[in-house]
Parts: C-alpha cells; sequence; structure tokens
C-alpha cells in the first residue's frame, strides 16, 4: 500500500478503508484480522426514569424507529424523559449525536408487550413516509445504528443477523414494523420498507465481521440449576412443543420452557394454571420471555408476582388468582403506576365490551376501543375518569 500506519504502531496486517460517506481513510486492522472501528459520533448521558425492571428476560432483538417529528436526539431525549408522556426509547440519534436515555440492562417504553426483550433506538427528526433519498441524508446515523446494534448484540448475546422485510421471527436486528407484522403486538409500520435495508444490513456485517461464537448451552439444565425453588426433576430429559420450536421440563414445583429465540425460563406452579388454561405456548401468551419476578408491597414485604409472555404478562397476587394483562391496556395501566398506582392489581382479564374491551383492577378499570383507551377510579361505586398525563 502507498501509506504507511501512524507512527508508534505496528499492525500485522494493514488495510485501509474509504468511507463512502465521509471520504476519509482510516486503518483499521490489528494482528491479522480485518476489524473495523466504531464509527464517530458524540454520546450524551441523558439518562431518565422512563423506564421498567426486564424481570428477567433474555434481550433478543434491537430495534430501530422513526420519530414522526423534528426533533434533535436531545431535544426528543427530553421528551422521552418526563414518564408522563409514557413513551422512551434506550438511543435517539441525529447528525451525529447519540443521546443515552435508558439504560440497556432495562426495558424502555417503545413497543407495547415486546419492551421487555428488546433494545429501541429512534432516529431524531425521521418518518416512516420516508423515501430513499430521505434516508440517504442520514447515512451517518444509520451507520451509528448499525454499531450499536451489534455491540449491544455482542454484550446481551442475540443475533446480529438483519431481519429485513418480508419478516421472520428470530433473534437480531430490525424495526417497528417487524413488531407489528411478525410479533403481531401494535400497529407501527417504522422503519419500514424504504429504509436502506442492503446499506445498513452491509454495515452491520462490517462491525460482525469476526464476532466469536461459542458453543451452545444446555439452557434447561442450566435454569434449574439457578432456581432451586423448582424441586425434583420430574421430566426425564426434555419434551418438543407441539410447534416443534422449543422444549420443556417439568419439575415438582414448575416448569422450564425453552425456545431457541427467547431463551429458558421456569414457570412457577402458582402461574402454571392460568398457563395451561391459555392453552400453554400455543395460545395468546405464547412463550415465557422472562423469570418469575417476586413484587414487594409498600411495607417491603411479597405481595404477588408477574411473569412476562411474548403475549403479556401474568399476575397473581398472593392469595388471589393470575390474570392475564396485555397489549393497550397493560400500557395504560402501566402509565398510571401498575400495581402501585390508583388503580391497583388486576381482579379480571379483559372482558368484551361494544366494539373493544375493559380490564377490572382493584381500583377501577381501563376501557379500550379501536379509538382510544382511557381507565377509570372507582369511588363510592362511581366511576371517575383517570387522567393521562400522555393525552
Amino acid at each position: 500500500m502507498s501509506q504507511q500506519p501512524p507512527n508508534g504502531v505496528f499492525l500485522l496486517e494493514t488495510i485501509e478503508i474509504d468511507d463512502a460517506h465521509t471520504g476519509e481513510g482510516r486503518w483499521l486492522t490489528v494482528e491479522g484480522k480485518k476489524k473495523m472501528t466504531a464509527p464517530e459520533y458524540r454520546e450524551l448521558d441523558r439518562m431518565g426514569n422512563s423506564a421498567s425492571s426486564r424481570h428477567g428476560a433474555r434481550i433478543t432483538n434491537f430495534l430501530l424507529h422513526t420519530q414522526e417529528g423534528n426533533g434533535t436526539a436531545e431535544s426528543l431525549a427530553n421528551y422521552l424523559n418526563d414518564p408522563g408522556h409514557g413513551a422512551s426509547y434506550h438511543y435517539t440519534v441525529r447528525d451525529g449525536i447519540v443521546c443515552d436515555v435508558v439504560d440497556t440492562d432495562l426495558a424502555s417504553w417503545s413497543v407495547l408487550d415486546a419492551n421487555s426483550y428488546t433494545i429501541n433506538l429512534c432516529f431524531a427528526g425521521s418518518r416512516a413516509g420516508w423515501g430513499p433519498d430521505d434516508w440517504a441524508q442520514i447515512d451517518r446515523d444509520i451507520r451509528i445504528a448499525a454499531w450499536l446494534a451489534v455491540q449491544d448484540a455482542k454484550k446481551y448475546g442475540f443475533a446480529t443477523d438483519v431481519i429485513v422485510p418480508p419478516y421472520q421471527r428470530r433473534d437480531g436486528i430490525s424495526d417497528h414494523k417487524y413488531v407489528t407484522e411478525c410479533l403481531g403486538i401494535g400497529n407501527h409500520t417504522d422503519v419500514g420498507y424504504n429504509f436502506p435495508w442492503p446499506r445498513f444490513l452491509r454495515y452491520v456485517r462490517e462491525y460482525a465481521a469476526g464476532t466469536p461464537q461459542g458453543p451452545p448451552p444446555n439452557a434447561i439444565d442450566d435454569a434449574y440449576a439457578a432456581n432451586s425453588w423448582l424441586g425434583r426433576r420430574i421430566t426425564d430429559g426434555e419434551l418438543s412443543t407441539p410447534d416443534g420450536a422449543g422444549r420443556f421440563a417439568r419439575f415438582e414445583h414448575g416448569y422450564i420452557y425453552w425456545h431457541p429465540s427467547i431463551g429458558a425460563h421456569p414457570i412457577p406452579a402458582t402461574l402454571w394454571g392460568r398457563f395451561e388454561e391459555l392453552r400453554w405456548e400455543a395460545g395468546p401468551l405464547g412463550y415465557p420471555v422472562t423469570d418469575r419476578a417476586v413484587l414487594n408491597g409498600p411495607d417491603g414485604q411479597p405481595w404477588g408476582e408477574v411473569q412476562g409472555f411474548q403475549g403479556g404478562a401474568l399476575y397473581r397476587r398472593d392469595g388471589k388468582g393470575a390474570y392475564w394483562v396485555h397489549g393497550a391496556i397493560r400500557d395504560r395501566w402501566n402509565r398510571s403506576g401498575s400495581e402501585n398506582g390508583v388503580l391497583g392489581w388486576p381482579v379480571s382479564d379483559e372482558i368484551p365490551w361494544d366494539t373493544g374491551t375493559y380490564q377490572e383492577f382493584d381500583q377501577g378499570r381501563v376501557y379500550w376501543t379501536p379509538r382510544q383507551t382511557l381507565a377509570t377510579v372507582t369511588a363510592d361505586g362511581i366511576d371517575k375518569p383517570l387522567h393521562d398525563p400522555q393525552s
């Protein structure tokens, strides 16, 4: 090559990469392995409180979003940091600035029932209706998004496959439209078909090159070793689920279910009956995506439990039954403070009503129709509307 590496750096093999966007050449390889360096960007700490626990969910997907507005990375982060708005992303990106809004160990408020197992990035100032020329203007930010996606995939152990339209359900990197079309959650269409998927895929492959792949773990055995409360093992080995994709095993005090895209999670006997009533993993709940989490009351003592599934969550208050909370009603209930808010614990599943449904809680109910979701608080037998700070 005509140029030499920078002074004081000895490389066993060197290449020079010409950045198509900036025209800058950079030395990138060390010890014989071709390796891309991070794109240049400025990272700002804008961490707020618009987040929830993942309750032990294994992260399986990194998702891209559009803002549908004209904000900057910082102005969008400031908006998301008001929990009353009921929305957040892990990252906002624009013009080479990355704002960290939610710690990736926590769930952002981005994709309803998929929040617990996804990482979410929003291109500030972008729109789902953009065409190829619009996306070409932010190529630098697209490259940054690819870098962040690969780094998080390495950190949390999910695949760096880019899942493009038409979608297939699996570990990897995709967009909000994947959640709508493939997971059946919500109705968003961003970033959509006009996003430059081939270019993004090329960037992801560059950054993911050389990522070591270890041997697959025996996930059910590992989950059993980490949860002694399950008691003795009853199933000899593992059994296949009817869909052929998963495995499960029975134990004295529960079951462990495994799916290749989700991992292994134990379901305690206290929630198993409700899971069975909803037709196990073949029903609307799907596979578990988190371990069971014990919830404490205001006095710090155990109050009940929750477990997340692909299609929502099961909540059970001690001494009561287990109820399924999901979709827009769950999202609205979360914004009211979940079981610690004014509505309290769920005391029913969703009940059909007019053109929609409603769900009963200790201190009120949440209604859903195709046009809106609203909550009421019961006082003296009279329903009073509960103000939604997002409205």
